[in-house]
């Protein structure tokens, strides 16, 4: 996993074969099987395990620990550095899903997850009254989400890396005035 890894910093998922990914370690050919079935298991793998990585870092805010946005900037930078040491992985698979049934399918899996835990907290937080119930959570959640995923790729799916500070700081604006815009009761600060 890691040889593949290293293979995504450089190029590009189709130019991945099981050769070249051996070939970079001292196992044989043959072991590969051994792990995998082929190399879209390999890459569901890696992303199911970055994948993992990323939501315990996100919890923060998905679970509704502490204040709103001071929660959602600790998750947003769980995400990013996560990306600053994973993102050719969802470069790898996000490039390859628009030609490749089978990855695209688990890139949609991959991001209806994240739409379905972002859904789930801005709903949440309009029952607390902390985002405006005008908000479509769905949709709010898709567009986040998909921003996020572009922005994320660009930045850190190849070298050089963009900044992940300023990424931090672009992707929390961003959030912050789409969900808060208008701050309810609960979140304004008196003068």
């Amino acid at each position: 996993m890691d040889s593949a890894v290293r293979f995504l910093w450089e190029h590009d998922f189709r130019d991945l074969t099981i050769g070249e990914l051996m070939g970079d370690t001292p196992l044989s050919r043959p072991a590969f099987y051994q792990y995998f079935k082929d190399l879209h298991g390999l890459i569901e793998a890696l992303l199911s395990e970055v994948g993992a990585v990323m939501h315990q870092t996100a919890h923060p805010w998905i679970n509704g620990e502490g204040e709103p946005i001071a929660a959602l900037r600790e998750s947003l930078k769980g995400v990013v550095q996560t990306c600053v040491h994973h993102g050719p992985v969802f470069r790898a698979v996000s490039e390859a899903a628009p030609l490749d049934e089978r990855l695209e399918q688990t890139w949609s899996e991959f991001m209806g997850l994240w739409d379905d835990q972002v859904e789930s907290r801005i709903k949440a937080q309009q029952r607390e009254g902390l985002i405006s119930k005008s908000l479509p959570a769905r949709r709010i959640a898709n567009a986040l989400n998909s921003l996020d995923a572009t922005l994320l790729i660009a930045e850190f799916g190849r070298r050089p890396q963009g900044d992940p500070k300023a990424v931090l700081d672009t992707l929390h604006h961003v959030w912050v005035a789409t969900l808060y815009s208008q701050p309810p009761r609960k979140l304004r600060t008196s003068n």
